[in-house]
């Protein structure tokens, strides 16, 4: 069986676990990076073409991750990708060259996006399974980890627990290790163990036979380009938020970074209340509304001039980008024309062209058009999320769509 026979909370808390990994494993070596760059004395344009073996890593685990999934299943890859991505993280503090570190970060790519990879399949097939909207609070429990690595990390850095050649580990760097390993190996172990059972396409229709041949639908094109856009919305609050504030409304640069935590904050209290939120109002309705009101946030950020209504605005773009990505990737598992761990696969693979993209074409665009103007331009991108979410996702709720579905099957 692909789901053993236990509680649906306990199989929902395994797939909490794997959520939690790859958020908190990336945002507690974010805080590692000054001492990295200290430590081999690097100069900015080589920091970033080390933090860009992350992103090629993570790129390359697009391409295998679905090969590993569907012959493991996600229980085994995410017990090893946390193994992997537990030992790589430790190493930082360790390496001595430059390239093996490369390398490492590479290897930490790869996994990070493979356990990510893993937990949205896991997530996608459990929702079939309950017929219940689980994804956003999954989400959700990823943006936690985020949240509470970069915390917990920071916290015993600056306790006076300072980088030291010739220790094997940090004490922060054994927490984070430990949290790791523990969710990977025991709080996972209800995950999915075999995916063929959810990899069965529809060949209910007259060219049902054609579908096994079919490696990408229309609607997973679409609901690509919405993550895609969200992706780059989501890096722009990262990146450029800061900037806004600092450069454009004047705020001092100790306090630029209250915009994207404005922004984060919103995300991650929305997202763990999403499901009930798309459970009352329907998914069409939250990708919509999700959409426009996160479209009007960024104008609002941009056009009125005051720093604390660009907070709000900031704010207000967190609450209705929050269930976008985590809808469309579970709408996404609805697709009954291609498997669920290619559908998902896909999806991610086209909005991670936003991630990779995203930074450098908005500083590309705002050096000849100004920021302001960009972040525009972004609002208007966030509003063709409401016309494709509009033409593209069906309304009803899993269970219904999962009767259409076993109605079309059986006719």
């Amino acid at each position: 069986m692909s789901f053993p026979d236990v509680k649906p909370s306990k199989l929902i808390n395994s797939n909490r676990a794997a959520f939690w990994i790859p958020g908190f494993a990336m945002a507690s070596w974010g805080p590692f990076i000054p001492y990295v760059k200290e430590r081999f004395a690097l100069t900015e344009d080589h920091l970033g073409l080390l933090l860009m073996c992350l992103a090629v890593g993570a790129a390359l685990a697009m391409a295998g991750a679905s090969y590993l999934i569907n012959k493991f299943g996600c229980r085994a890859v995410v017990r090893a990708g946390a193994v992997v991505l537990a030992l790589s993280l430790g190493a930082v503090t360790v390496i001595p060259d430059f390239y093996i570190l490369a390398a490492d970060l590479l290897l930490m790519g790869f996994c990070s996006e493979c356990l990510s990879l893993a937990a949205n399949i896991n997530a996608g097939a459990l929702e079939r399974k309950l017929e219940r909207n689980i994804m956003s609070g999954l989400h959700g429990v990823y943006s936690l980890g985020n949240t509470a690595g970069v915390f917990i990390v920071a916290t015993f850095l600056s306790s006076g627990l300072t980088f030291m050649m010739g220790n094997l580990l940090l004490t922060s760097c054994v927490f984070s290790l430990v949290v790791i390993l523990y969710c990977g190996l025991i709080a996972s172990r209800y995950l999915i163990t075999d995916t063929s059972e959810f990899n069965q396409v529809d060949e209910s229709s007259e060219d049902g036979a054609a579908h096994h041949k079919v490696f990408i639908t229309k609607l997973i094109f679409m609901l690509g380009l919405i993550c895609f856009i969200m992706f780059m919305v989501e890096g722009a609050m990262m990146d450029w938020t800061g900037v806004l504030l600092n450069e454009v409304k004047g705020v001092p640069l100790s306090e630029a970074g209250y915009g994207f935590a404005a922004f984060a904050a919103m995300m991650t209290v929305c997202r763990l209340t999403g499901d009930k939120i798309v459970a009352t109002l329907g998914r069409r309705r939250v990708l919509v509304m999700g959409s426009i009101f996160a479209a009007c946030g960024i104008a609002l950020a941009v056009m009125v001039p005051h720093p604390m209504v660009t907070l709000v605005g900031l704010g207000m773009v967190g609450v209705g980008a929050a269930n976008l990505v985590p809808q469309t990737i579970s709408y996404a598992a609805t697709e009954r024309r291609i498997p669920i761990a290619r559908s998902i696969l896909i999806v991610n693979a086209i909005g991670y062209i936003g991630v990779l993209l995203g930074p450098a074409l908005i500083g590309f665009v705002a050096h000849r058009i100004g920021l302001e103007n960009t972040f525009l331009i972004l609002a208007c991108m966030v509003l063709c999320v409401a016309v494709i979410s509009y033409f593209n996702v069906r309304s009803g709720s899993i269970a219904e769509l999962n009767a259409a579905a076993k109605a079309q099957h059986s006719a």
